[in-house]
């Protein structure tokens, strides 16, 4: 599992149990992807079907770029 500790709070990319990756927020999964790499993508794009983040006003925030720049966490 991976976090990112945005502005909105803490977001995750988490294998689902269909071996999908999903995104979450608020314990809701919005969308989900193939790989944890096109869910992260998803995010730094704000294309995730979340509207907090998707409508947030990121042009001062630093948003991962890729799945390295998020925490990983067990």
């Amino acid at each position: 599992m991976w976090l990112y500790r945005s502005s909105i709070g803490n977001i995750y990319i988490k294998q689902l149990p269909d071996g999908r990756y999903g995104m979450i927020h608020n314990n809701v999964v919005w969308e989900s992807c193939d790989s944890p790499q096109a869910e992260a993508d998803n995010v730094y794009m704000q294309c995730t079907n979340c509207s907090t983040w998707d409508n947030l006003d990121t042009t001062n925030v630093n948003v991962p770029s890729d799945l390295s720049e998020w925490e990983r966490i067990k």
